[in-house]
């Protein structure tokens, strides 16, 4: 037996090196151990080095490396050994990883997705608190992942809070950023990390001034921030006594509603106001309200539960979506749900669509190849993606794009800027900016392209985290 020693129990770069040498070497799965140092190994391992024979190759495939960074992440005292064994498969069968359906394909994606949806509470969840007296001001943070996660997420709270000196702590390691380089070190205990600070206060404050009592949705708040996440949040003292008195406060806020004429442009197509998703499918199927539904396949509806907190807004369907009628389902849908599995989103639970219904297109020998819709075509679409958003009520709109954006805003405004703020909506949405798939299937550099693709994902959590925050008000 042969053990692979790692430094930690995420320690990735360990767990790949060992597995690398190891398998060039010829050593089969049941004679090799991976162990984390300081815990108890095999009884019988060697624990020498492995050199593998010069000169031989492993394949290992792009999309092994990000699967793999995730499930290592697990506590399932078996992911070194499957991921060892999936690495060891994938040498004979490049494709295995498109296989869901293989038994070891599919445990390795429940580990990932799982710690996934743990980084996605991390983001959410994790509350800084200053240490009194520190020169410089240094923030720490109390966190108990349920997986080995810190290693995977500590990257999103260096590149969201890179002026702040910080640490984040678990029971079982610490991550620490300087200003300059983020390092690792041992856990430690809730004791080690401050009760409270001044800036606590300010932050109540604006809780309760946001807090919403005409959407509280008790079910929906606790599935997004499940009760053992509050022993650790600030506004967490807050919530009962606003959920209690919601009903009262709604009832005054519609007693002191403005009495102001609201002005709504006419839709311009001939049909009445949807009062289910369903109706509003069953008429847009009947739109002509301009010349891109006498050229496409049918009109594209968005999909998912009309109890959505997230919506997500494309640019218009493409020639796979079109054909199916389902949105994002082509190859940028395979880009966004590789980005919402990275963020720790479930697609079924988003409400997506598109700012345009239709699929506009040239024909290109026999292809249809998109075309960018003009101004007009939005607006004309636009009266179907206020009655989703209204239908729908969604806390949290991402475009996905400057078509969406426009459609959404009416102004157009960078990617690169608009990516990093929010904007309220009059619909009392928060409009998160973000790239389109799309345009990421379209960059020929690969680092440009996985930069692009970190930034979506990274988009994606900041949405999830702005509704974890506001929990309360869905």
């Amino acid at each position: 037996m042969r053990t692979v020693w790692l430094e930690h129990d995420a320690d990735f770069e360990g767990w790949r090196a060992g597995a690398r040498s190891a398998l060039m070497a010829g050593i089969r799965l049941e004679d090799i151990e991976f162990s984390v140092r300081g815990q108890t190994g095999t009884l019988f391992s060697d624990a020498s080095d492995i050199s593998p024979p010069e000169g031989k190759k492993l394949i290992v495939p792009m999309d092994f490396m990000p699967l793999a960074k995730r499930a290592i992440c697990h506590t399932d005292r078996e992911r070194f050994r499957l991921l060892y064994d999936l690495l060891a498969r994938l040498q004979r069968d490049r494709s295995l990883l498109k296989n869901r359906a293989d038994p070891l394909v599919h445990r390795v994606n429940v580990l990932a997705k799982e710690v996934a949806r743990d980084k996605h509470k991390m983001t959410a969840f994790v509350r800084f608190r200053l240490v009194e007296g520190s020169e410089p001001e240094h923030y720490v943070a109390w966190f108990e992942p349920s997986h080995f996660s810190l290693d995977y997420t500590a990257p999103f709270f260096k590149r969201r809070f890179t002026g702040m000196r910080w640490s984040i702590i678990t029971p079982y390691r610490a991550a620490h950023w300087d200003g300059k380089a983020l390092s690792f070190g041992p856990g430690a205990s809730k004791r080690d990390v401050p009760e409270e600070d001044h800036l606590e206060d300010y932050w109540r404050t604006y809780y309760a001034h946001i807090f919403n009592p005409a959407r509280v949705k008790l079910k929906a708040m606790q599935a997004e921030m499940p009760k053992k996440y509050w022993k650790n949040l600030p506004e967490a003292p807050l919530i009962a006594p606003l959920t209690k008195a919601s009903e009262a406060r709604t009832q005054d806020m519609l007693a002191n509603a403005p009495l102001l004429p609201v002005s709504q442009p006419e839709p311009s197509i001939s049909t009445s106001s949807p009062s289910t998703l369903a109706d509003l499918k069953t008429q847009l199927g009947t739109c002509e309200a301009c010349q891109l539904c006498h050229g496409a396949t049918q009109a594209v509806p968005g999909e998912g539960p009309a109890s959505a907190s997230i919506m997500l807004v494309g640019e218009q369907p493409g020639d796979h979506e079109d054909l199916a009628g389902r949105p994002f389902v082509g190859p940028a849908g395979g880009i966004l749900n590789d980005a919402l599995v990275e963020a720790g989103l479930e697609r079924r639970q988003l409400y997506i669509t598109n700012a345009v219904k239709h699929f506009k297109y040239t024909m290109r020998g026999k292809r249809r190849l998109h075309q960018r819709p003009e101004t007009t075509e939005v607006e004309a679409c636009r009266w179907w993606l206020d009655q989703e958003i209204e239908l729908v009520r969604p806390t949290v709109i991402v475009a996905l794009g400057a078509t969406a954006q426009r459609a959404l805003t009416g102004a157009s405004t960078p990617i690169a800027k608009a990516r990093n703020r929010l904007m309220p909506l009059p619909s009392g949405a928060l409009l998160q900016t973000t790239y389109h798939p799309s345009a990421i299937l379209r960059v020929p550099d690969h680092t440009a392209k996985a930069e692009m693709f970190s930034n979506l994902v990274e988009d994606l959590v900041s949405a999830s985290a702005t509704l974890q925050q506001h929990a309360a008000a869905v």
